[in-house]
């Protein structure tokens, strides 16, 4: 069973406000196991559930990885981990008011590409890695707007 997690906070617990858009905008380190074999690369989102904002902030990748973890602030094309990519740069999470959830979900995908186009919406990236879906894991953190 795929699983996510990350070092940097536990599942429904408070993100460090460094992760967030408005401070230093670092995407948090996220790691997983339980991968299938026949995983041919992942893609991996976050938003802000329900509504999502209609943003995707997804990171492509291909296997086999060197390891299954993204460190912080390694989810742009300065990743450091071969055959990983941006669909669209890491926007931190900055909610409206108050505490939000936000969701990190991971993608194991039995294609290569998934064939959304650049600055792909939400809902198209979902449903395409979706459909091309193994096995997904995620990850829900809590982050609070400081006035």
């Amino acid at each position: 069973m795929l699983r996510l997690t990350s070092p940097a906070f536990e599942d429904g617990q408070e993100i460090a406000q460094k992760f967030g858009k408005r401070a230093q905008n670092i995407s948090p380190p996220l790691q997983w196991d339980g991968v299938p074999n026949e995983t041919r690369s992942f893609r991996a989102q976050l938003r802000r559930p329900p509504s999502g904002g209609q943003r995707l902030r997804a990171l492509a990748g291909r296997r086999p990885e060197p390891a299954a973890q993204l460190v912080a602030g390694r989810s742009s094309s300065r990743t450091g981990i071969p055959g990983f990519t941006e669909v669209k740069p890491y926007a931190g999470p900055f909610p409206p008011s108050g505490t939000h959830d936000y969701e990190f979900t991971l993608y194991a995908l039995r294609t290569d590409r998934l064939g959304v186009r650049p600055g792909a919406t939400l809902p198209e990236f979902m449903q395409a890695a979706e459909q091309n879906s193994l096995a997904t894991a995620t990850l829900i953190g809590k982050f609070t707007k400081i006035s």
